[in-house]
């Protein structure tokens, strides 16, 4: 490590005034390329953008900084310190010179380096994604427009050989509301190894792993808690790479109004990864099924498949209506990975996975009663001999 880089760690490291912010830019200007991406890589480009100011009688050493890195050495930047960067721009004031400066560092990739930036981007550990980054924080929509046209051409001609998954999270991913055939607050089983078999795709050999967006009708509040919550809750579960795009207040006021939010998020999504198709998991208890009709007539081309996680008991003859429009019902996610390994979606071994997970999942639930289990288990067996066969 370089004298001058290991100054700029140590000013960093503590509060700084007009005089220390001036020999940061100094120290700034003076790494290389190889000290710059280092420093960047490091996590430490949102301390470094927040710890200058633009003084009210002097030195606008904010400006300075990100004129510095963001636009003079943008060049320079490898995909990371180029996302590092946006992060650091994201979180602090941005302002109009930071809305440039964000969609000159995002404009200025393309191809599949562009795919790689965004997929960076998107899986922040916090609310600050790519989603946020856009819709949220580009406040200016000329800039923004600017960003979603430079995507979209980018996209063209790019083979769209794999899929992003969107899911739902309560009554999808834990039992939360409407479903009483587990205790509550349970992982399903087999549901996390789903999710991994959706993102690996039907040859286990993808461009991008951890293709997982969960959409939720829950409020985002001023400071992302809830997301932020949300985040931490299905980590905790074992999602290593997720992003997660929440509702409003509003949104919780009908099943309209929650798929409605949704499927807003939805078209953002579509917006943001145009050379991605889609698989949409939901449940049937709020409004989910409806999201899915709707996915198909609005996003065709994007769409892979739709399954619903039955948890009111929907009848055979609605399920088989709700199937003629490509929406698959199932009771476990045995059944689910069963329909996706018919559709060419996963791989055997990926079901073979999603069995043995749900399989020792079962086995370490609490049950409120002899009698939950036994139905729980009845369906699995059933699924599950649906399923070899197809695997077989």
């Amino acid at each position: 490590m370089s004298a001058e880089l290991g100054l700029v760690r140590e000013l960093l490291a503590h509060s700084t005034g007009e005089d220390e912010e001036g020999r940061l830019l100094a120290l700034l200007r003076a790494l290389d390329t190889e000290e710059l991406n280092e420093l960047l890589d490091d996590h430490t480009a949102d301390r470094l953008l927040g710890a200058l100011d633009n003084h009210l009688l002097g030195s606008r050493n904010r400006d300075a900084v990100i004129d510095l890195v963001a636009v003079q050495r943008a060049g320079e930047l490898d995909l990371h310190s180029r996302a590092a960067v946006i992060y650091g721009l994201q979180t602090g004031r941005t302002g109009h010179r930071g809305e440039e400066a964000i969609a000159g560092l995002v404009c200025a990739v393309e191809g599949a380096e562009l795919t790689h930036l965004k997929n960076i981007v998107n899986l922040r550990s916090d609310h600050h994604d790519l989603e946020g980054l856009v819709f949220k924080d580009l406040d200016d929509r000329d800039i923004r427009q600017r960003v979603l046209d430079h995507i979209h051409a980018q996209a063209q001609g790019m083979p769209v050989t794999e899929a992003k998954v969107l899911s739902d999270i309560d009554d999808t991913v834990f039992c939360k509301l409407h479903d009483h055939r587990y205790p509550r607050g349970t992982l399903y089983p087999g549901v996390l190894a789903f999710q991994e078999a959706l993102d690996m795709g039907p040859d286990d050999d993808p461009l991008s792993i951890g293709d997982l967006t969960f959409v939720t009708a829950r409020p985002m509040d001023f400071f992302g808690l809830v997301e932020n919550h949300s985040r931490e809750s299905l980590k905790k579960a074992g999602v290593a790479d997720l992003s997660v795009m929440s509702g409003s207040p509003f949104s919780l006021l009908s099943l309209d109004t929650m798929a409605g939010k949704k499927l807003e998020n939805i078209a953002h999504h579509v917006q943001l990864y145009p050379e991605y198709r889609m698989t949409f998991m939901g449940d049937s208890g709020q409004g989910d099924v409806q999201v899915g009709e709707r996915l198909w007539q609005e996003f065709p081309e994007a769409m892979d498949a739709v399954f619903i996680h039955d948890v009111v008991d929907t009848g055979i003859q609605a399920r088989r209506e709700h199937a003629e429009h490509r929406v698959w019902f199932h009771d476990t996610y045995v059944g689910a990975a069963a329909k996706a390994l018919e559709l060419g979606l996963i791989s055997r071994t990926r079901w073979k996975h999603v069995v043995d997970e749900a399989a020792q999942a079962l086995e370490e639930i609490v049950w409120d009663s002899g009698e939950q289990e036994a139905a729980m288990r009845v369906l699995f067996e059933r699924d599950l001999a649906d399923g070899a066969g197809m695997a077989s």
